[in-house]
């Protein structure tokens, strides 16, 4: 009986292949393109092969480390009829595929990179597991990792148990940790309600009150991208490497080649603004711990995207009062930031370049003090204003400074 129903299903999954017998009439050309099609596919249908466990209703539990997998590494066959396949990735369409297989009051268990609670690529997936309460904790891969031998080894565990109608969710910071305290890492997790996502593709990184209290007051202001010019010449420059420190600069670092001319560098983009003033308050906050948080808890962790700098939400006409001691201090994080830098020859095979790399660590004291204007910008408490200037602080500072050269 089994046995029928599988060739059966077989036969309707192969027409959405384009394997059916209105594209293929004749009988002897269907089957040998039906076998080799079932050859290439193998296809599982989980209703057929757990029969007992699906009419009851589906699995009790279900845990797992799908491949991280993106398409076009799949050329075998292709996948069809799956609301994630905007993902591009293997491992979102698995666990779409597993919401149809688990019970309703079953609970499910995964490790995934963190793109899929912080990256707008992973809407599709994101909908689908914010209809069941969520708890998930996230892991950079630097100074230590989960697991050795992955490129991407930013990672987050989600844990999904019964249905919910609207988003609800408890998270954790995004951890990292040297490798002598491994031992000690999943003791050490601590949870917090997660706010709802004021970000698209972003499930808030979250976790603890004190976290939860600065996310809040952070969006009374309006987003950055409302204060853009796209005629002005007031200009504030980003780096997309995301180090311990970011690349935000008023100035833009030299590049030379073997030649000793002058290169742009890469991945530096710009932003501009309508005054000099606006770009400078914009210049210091983007460097400042407070944004470096911001971009833990609400990116992948890789880059730092348009996304993170648009939503950052930061009047600098609000601010105006504060302009006098940011101009200050946005002139002594340029000079410092220059005094400080290295050049760096970076040999390659067509060309030598000489690159000036910006060590931003060496400026924390001048970063902490924008940091206090901030806070007073945004009304953070003594407590909340010591825990961004005092945020990873430990590895912040301990990273080497290879790790921090940009170009």
């Amino acid at each position: 009986m089994l046995g029928i129903l599988r060739a059966e299903l077989d036969g309707y999954l192969a027409s959405e292949y384009g394997k059916d017998r209105n594209s293929i009439p004749k009988k002897e050309e269907y089957d040998a393109a039906f076998a080799q099609w079932q050859q290439s596919h193998q296809p599982f249908h989980w209703w057929v092969e757990f029969y007992g466990i699906m009419k009851r209703g589906g699995f009790d539990v279900i845990i797992g480390n799908p491949p991280y997998l993106d398409f076009k590494e799949l050329t075998s066959y292709s996948v069809k009829g799956f609301a994630t396949i905007p993902t591009r990735n293997l491992y979102a369409l698995i666990l779409e595929r597993c919401q149809s297989m688990v019970s309703a009051q079953g609970r499910q268990g995964y490790i995934v990179p963190v793109s899929s609670i912080a990256t707008e690529g992973y809407l599709s997936l994101q909908e689908i597991i914010s209809h069941r309460r969520l708890a998930f904790s996230s892991y950079d891969d630097r100074p230590s990792h989960l697991f050795d031998g992955l490129d991407k080894n930013t990672l987050s565990i989600l844990l999904l148990s019964t249905p919910v109608h609207h988003f609800e969710a408890v998270s954790t910071r995004l951890y990292r940790w040297s490798a002598e305290e491994r031992d000690r890492l999943f003791q050490t997790l601590s949870y917090e309600i997660t706010p709802n996502p004021k970000l698209k593709g972003c499930f808030p990184k979250i976790g603890s009150a004190i976290e939860a209290g600065i996310w809040k007051k952070l969006f009374n202001s309006k987003p950055l991208y409302t204060f853009y010019s796209q005629v002005s010449g007031f200009v504030t420059h980003y780096s997309r490497k995301v180090n311990a420190f970011l690349q935000v600069l008023d100035f833009v670092p030299e590049v030379r080649d073997g030649q000793g001319k002058l290169r742009p560098p890469s991945e530096f983009k710009e932003l501009q603004f309508p005054t000099h003033a606006q770009a400078v308050a914009v210049f210091c906050c983007l460097n400042s711990t407070l944004f470096r948080w911001f971009l833990d808890v609400t990116s992948d962790g890789s880059h730092l995207n348009r996304r993170e700098i648009d939503n950052f939400p930061f009047d600098p006409k609000s601010a105006s009062s504060a302009y006098p001691v940011l101009l200050e201090l946005a002139k002594r994080l340029s000079e410092n930031l220059q005094r400080t830098s290295s050049n760096k020859v970076m040999r390659y095979k067509h060309d030598t370049l000489t690159v000036q790399c910006i060590l931003p660590k060496y400026s924390k004291p001048i970063i902490d003090a924008i940091d206090r204007v901030l806070a007073l910008h945004y009304g953070f408490s003594d407590e909340e204003l010591d825990f961004i200037i005092n945020y990873d602080v430990k590895y912040r500072l301990g990273q080497s400074s290879t790790n921090e050269d940009e170009e």
